[in-house]
């Protein structure tokens, strides 16, 4: 009689096997009789098979969480998808979304999660550890990947997808019509967005306050310390248009001639990393100007009681977009269905009301609400004014120009 089995805390034995009188293969012939490396084998299929099914039991009744089941395919080195071969252990009823923490993920939970669970039973579930480039790579090639979409930007699906990370979005699914012409891509789909401006110091410059890039750049008749994004990302672009450049003649962008405009006002310059950074900066009063994030401002503008204000005009809009991590847990049908969710004008409205993040579905344009207009990216107010940022360059140029910024600024 075989010893009972146990792994990872579950109760169920495995299954004793009698090489002599049974197959396990089902290329066992009766009578033969089997050697010791050929049992060995067998049994260890049979364990990894026994011990996975029991997993996803375990898994399905609540008694093993779903990193834990992970884990457990990972180790007996078996992929997902053959551990659910047909309809048996399906482990798709929740969707993994990896995003940033913080508010977000319980304004994602209203505004995603309970409208797609009532449409398909599945609950929304959240890692809140940040979806980096780097984290992704390493998560596609370990062979375990445990997150469903992502909460990325749209140049992470230019940098990431064609080098075999990222699913393709599923136009047949998610609607190319809910979003901006240039933010449905192959690997990614805009599906809000958000956007770099700047706000200023009423005190400080009275009747005649900046109005765009250009006073923002000019410390010569605008005095006074800026404070910029230290990753690049729309300080680049903000330069170029401060030194003349027309908006729509941006892309691809002079390196050469933008890292000069940023080390013009280098001495005026400090430089932050997270949206906390930045608000901070601001309320503390250390900038007289501040680069942030447009959906930040309301709230910048609360917590120092109007004494700084915001300048749209110019605003350069970042498309955040939905990527899906090759081989995702819950399969492509499922994720592509949350995605197209998450597209709804009223999915997208509740996350403009509690996130402040635009809709880029054109049919919510004109919901957003008159006295928002001002804040939003996308608003009838602002969408003659501001500046598209374009992923595709992001993508395939992202971390040069990121390092050349960082050795303008040291």
């Amino acid at each position: 009689m075989a010893k009972k089995r146990y792994i990872l805390g579950l109760s169920s034995p495995l299954l004793k096997i009698e090489a002599q009188h049974e197959s396990i293969t089902g290329r066992y012939q009766p009578g033969k009789r089997l050697n010791n490396r050929e049992i060995k084998t067998m049994l260890d299929k049979q364990f990894m098979r026994e011990t996975l099914t029991d997993g996803a039991k375990a898994y399905k009744a609540g008694r093993l969480d779903r990193r834990g089941f992970l884990l457990l395919c990972g180790m007996v080195g078996v992929a997902l998808p053959s551990v659910f071969a047909g309809d048996a252990e399906a482990a798709a009823n929740e969707i993994i979304f990896w995003n940033w923490g913080g508010e977000a993920t319980e304004c994602q939970a209203e505004a995603l999660g309970k409208s797609f669970e009532e449409q398909t039973g599945m609950a929304l579930r959240f890692d809140t550890s940040g979806p980096l480039q780097g984290k992704i790579k390493e998560m596609v090639d370990s062979g375990n990947v445990t997150a469903d979409a992502c909460d990325g930007d749209l140049f992470d699906a230019v940098a990431l997808g064609p080098n075999g990370y990222l699913e393709p979005i599923d136009y047949d699914v998610v609607s190319k019509e809910k979003t901006l012409p240039q933010y449905a891509l192959e690997y990614g789909v805009s599906v809000i967005l958000y956007g770099y401006a700047f706000v200023y110091d009423t005190e400080a410059y009275g009747d005649t306050p900046p109005t765009g890039w250009a006073d923002f750049f000019n410390t010569a008749k605008f005095p006074g310390t800026r404070s910029l994004y230290k990753w690049a990302n729309g300080s680049l672009e903000g330069a170029l248009i401060a030194d003349g450049v027309a908006k729509d003649a941006l892309y691809p962008l002079d390196m050469d001639r933008a890292l000069a405009k940023i080390k013009s006002i280098k001495n005026d310059s400090i430089y932050w990393g997270s949206a906390s950074e930045a608000h901070a900066m601001v309320v503390n009063g250390e900038v007289s100007m501040g680069m942030l994030f447009q959906n930040r401002a309301r709230n910048i503008e609360r917590d120092t009681g109007g004494r700084y204000k915001l300048v749209m005009n110019e605003a350069i809009a970042m498309p955040g977009a939905y990527i899906v991590p090759k081989g995702n847990p819950a399969g492509r049908e499922a994720v592509m269905k949350f995605i197209a969710n998450a597209q709804s004008v009223p999915a997208q409205m509740s996350l403009f009301e509690c996130l402040g993040m635009t809709p880029s579905n054109p049919e919510a344009f004109a919901q957003i609400p008159e006295d928002q207009q001002f804040y939003a990216i996308t608003s009838a107010q602002n969408i003659d004014n501001i500046i598209y940022n374009d992923p595709t360059w992001w993508g395939e140029n992202g971390s040069n120009a990121v390092n050349a910024f960082l050795d303008a600024i040291s």
